[in-house]
């Protein structure tokens, strides 16, 4: 059985431009309207940072904070299922701090695990017209869900990776502790490879149907996986000792997960280099949905789905294929929008939807 995941209540403070906001969100759709730099954006950011603890825009995670306050902090009560859980989390200058129900969890994984959100803002265009970094952290948000220890793999790797590179810098590719940190890559990398392939795989099975109801009819796009690592532990480590010279002379190790790709063809041609603005667009949105329903199956649980602007990014009929996967889907939808009457759902009761508007900051129901 699949559980419905909404927000019941959110209260918001010092973050970004939002001084304080508290409101109580309708379980379907939400429609937050207002001119552009009023903190439509913000809102959903911190939706998305008390769920999962990051930004979908910003690295630095304490340009979050308000300036002139020492911290910001997003409290939502939320429904899952027949439960209801309190998720709290506030940033500091220095960390962040998260609490369920009051109490520490057992790390940041179990806690961004607990609601799960999906997001499409402009700048996810990135995931098809720029490089392979992009698409594999879709992976791994994907990965998080299917196999919740891969966020362990994935940081104990990366940390080896790094002592690896600077012993071949520092130290030549003679360097006794190499082989200790090529283990340690071996053992996580695999580890790691593992989960990237299955995310990637649910992901292509996903993305092809989500696009052929999107994309204009006749429109073929092939997607594969081609990973730059291997899932065989000794394999792994033969590599890596096999290719010091190589990595030492181009300061890069290549051969394992961070080499990963996800490759996209429209018509036959790379969709990075040769697709058009709006073919890009309507990939994008149907990574996004692919990526939701993805989660959606490997939490068993209807993720609660932000769209930032995404009429402006959309030709007329896929903004209309949108507003039917809108009215079809399960999930609690945030939209943010400068024209509100772009997302018609007629029949709709108050319940099921809410529209909103922000102006400077302050929120206010229509």
């Amino acid at each position: 059985m699949t559980a419905r995941i909404h927000y019941l209540s959110v209260s918001v403070r010092a973050f970004r431009n939002l001084s304080k906001i508290e409101f109580d969100p309708a379980p379907g759709l939400n429609v937050i309207s207002g001119d552009n730099g009023q903190g439509k954006t913000s809102l959903l950011e911190a939706l998305y940072f008390v769920a999962v603890t990051r930004s979908f825009r910003a690295e630095k995670l304490t340009t979050l904070i308000q300036e002139g306050q020492d911290f910001a902090s997003v409290r939502a009560r939320i429904q899952d299922g027949e439960h209801i859980r309190e998720q709290r989390a506030t940033l500091g200058q220095k960390e962040r701090s998260v609490l369920l129900d009051g109490k520490k969890p057992e790390g940041l994984a179990s806690y961004a695990t607990r609601t799960p959100a999906v997001v499409f803002h402009p700048g996810d265009v990135e995931l098809v017209n720029a490089s392979a970094t992009a698409r594999r952290k879709l992976l791994d948000r994907i990965a998080l869900y299917v196999d919740p220890t891969s966020s362990d793999a994935r940081l104990r790797y990366t940390q080896a990776l790094r002592e690896r590179k600077m012993a071949l810098e520092l130290r030549g590719v003679a360097a006794r502790e190499l082989s200790a940190f090529e283990q340690v890559m071996a053992e996580h990398g695999a580890r790691f490879a593992r989960a990237r392939a299955e995310a990637a795989k649910r992901l292509v099975g996903a993305l092809l149907p989500a696009f052929a109801s999107m994309a204009h009819p006749g429109l073929e796009l092939n997607a594969s996986y081609q990973p730059g690592g291997t899932e065989d532990a000794a394999e792994f480590a033969r590599q890596l000792a096999a290719r010091r010279h190589r990595d030492a002379r181009q300061r890069t190790a290549s051969f394992g997960p961070q080499r990963d790709e996800i490759k996209l063809v429209v018509d036959g041609r790379s969709a990075r280099h040769h697709a058009s603005q709006g073919q890009q667009r309507i990939l994008t949105l149907s990574l996004k949905v692919a990526e939701l329903s993805c989660v959606r199956d490997a939490r068993r649980a209807h993720p609660v789905l932000l769209l930032d602007d995404v009429s402006s990014e959309l030709d007329p009929a896929r903004t209309g294929a949108v507003h039917a996967f809108l009215r079809e889907t399960s999930s609690q939808v945030f939209v943010t929008t400068t024209r509100p009457e772009l997302f018609p759902t007629p029949g709709a009761s108050g319940v099921e939807r809410a529209d909103w508007q922000l102006v400077s900051g302050a929120l206010r129901r229509l």
